[in-house]
This record gives C-alpha cells, structure tokens and sequence, in this order.
C-alpha cells in the first residue's frame, strides 16, 4: 500500500461549455453510486464523512473539480489518521456507514492521504472484520443488475457485496489457498469481468489471487438477500473475519446497458487498471 498526496490524470470529460461531467450524466440509471470520485455534475452532497484520530471529531468531505477534496481532508485530519464513518450515496440515500470505530476504513496515515493507482482510496481497517452496511434492498430477484466495483483485497481475505446477517448471502470471496469453490449465494452470477477481461474463479483461493491488486470488476447480479441490506463486508453481526476489498468505487445499475463502455470509462479514470 502506497502512501502519499497526489493524483494521476485528470480522468474528468469535459463537456461542450467547459464543465464537469461526471461517469451518470453519461451513463445514467444506476441506483446506488458510492465513489471518491464525483459522479453526477447534478450531485450537491458529500463524498465521505470522516473521523480524525486527534478528538473523534467528524466532518463531511465532498469534492472539487469532480475529485475528493483532499486539501480539506488534510487540513481537518492534521498529521493523525482519518477514518471513513460514511461513504454517500450519490444517487439516493442508500448510504454505506459504519458506526463503530474500530471497524471503520482509513483514508488518511500520518496526515497523507492512502492512495491506490495514484487515486485516494479506503482501505480495509485494522480489524479483520471492517466493513459498511448500507439500506439498498437488492432482494427482490428480478432484475439483473450490472455491478462495477474497484478496489482490491490488500493480501486480506475478503467479501464484496455482503449483507448485515444473512449468512449465506455475499458475492464474493476471496481467501488465501482455500480450494471452496463457492463464491456465490443467495446470488445468480450471469457474467463477471475482472480488469474487462470475462473470468470464472475456479476457487475462492484463485479469487484471493486475482484480486490482490488493483482491479475492476463487473458482475451481473440476481441478489436474493434475505434481509435487505448490502454491505462492503461481510454479515455484521457474524463477520467471521471476512472484511471488505479496499474501496473506490462501487457503481449498480438494474440494467447491463453499455456494460463495455462503462468499463473503459471507469478504467480510464483510474488511470487504466487493465
């Protein structure tokens, strides 16, 4: 993990008058979209809410020129730690939070923001078990839903896309030398791209593999969850030391409309994974 104050390219599309346009004003429609980057011109909210190690103090983060307002979360850490409470959701209220301390993600070390692929990122928190639960209810089984997620796993075993109690509902896990080769329930997998390449994980030991760098992945997903949470992170209440992939972004739409084009775009601005 790569520590440091800085970014790579300006990933930001420019439109006809000179303005920001984010990822949804060209690819609208999604439902929940959590990101450090900025995805709707249209969006007035925060990125993250953050926690300073100095006092516990807390402080909404939100964005300049469509990117994280580091130079805000700097100056409100100081030389400590930060810590992410919340991740917005900037298409409704369906917002990723975690409440309690020791299983919140760090942003900030030593007062330098962690960044992944030159890009501010949340990693993992010390505890195996950190994670966030968010409201978006993707039980009803009817639609398939195109899910893109960047992150990694750290050389951690993790889970993407868990829920707050239901034991056998997550998408997918990854865990060093394990030959299980169920990755999936409460789930139908139609399709899953890892760096836009088409990939079937043959073991959660050859996910742990795969996913310990830099990656995006692309799923289409039939979520069955029994109790209509979601979460970065796996069953809160029973976590079993599997914790959530660093984060990024995580982008669900209920449709798999331009799935190809919404890779590149997403590739590009993090400073092409693949």
């Amino acid at each position: 993990m790569s520590f440091g104050f800085g970014f790579g390219l300006q990933y930001s599309r420019l439109s006809g008058g000179g303005g920001f346009e984010g990822f949804l004003n060209q690819f609208p429609g999604a439902i929940l979209g959590l990101s450090l980057d900025k995805l709707d011109k249209n969006y007035t909210g925060s990125a993250i809410k953050v926690r300073r190690s100095s006092d516990n103090a807390e402080l909404d983060i939100g964005f300049v020129d469509g990117i994280l307002d580091t130079a805000s979360l700097l100056d409100f850490v100081g030389s400590g730690n930060g810590f992410v409470s919340v991740i917005y959701d900037q298409v409704g209220s369906n917002n990723m939070t975690q409440t309690t301390a020791n299983l919140q993600g760090q942003i900030v070390s030593n007062g330098s923001v962690i960044l992944k692929g030159g890009k501010p990122c949340i990693i993992r928190s010390a505890s195996k078990d950190g994670g966030y639960i968010s409201t978006y209810a993707p039980n009803d089984g009817a639609t398939v839903k195109g899910v893109f997620y960047v992150g990694d796993n750290e050389n951690k075993t993790s889970i993407i896309l868990g829920s707050a109690i239901g034991s056998d509902d997550f998408s997918l896990v990854a865990e060093r030398n394990s030959i299980n080769s169920q990755i999936s329930e409460s789930v139908i997998v139609s399709n899953t791209k890892l760096n836009g390449i088409s990939t079937t994980f043959s073991s959660r030991g050859d996910a742990f593999t795969k996913t310990n760098l830099h990656f995006l992945i692309y799923q289409e997903i039939d979520f069955d969850f029994g109790d209509n949470t979601l979460g970065l992170g796996y069953n809160k209440d029973n976590p079993e030391d599997y914790g959530m992939f660093t984060f990024q972004e995580l982008v669900i739409f209920e449709n798999t409309d331009d799935a190809t084009a919404k890779q590149n775009n997403i590739n590009a601005r993090y400073n092409n994974i693949y």
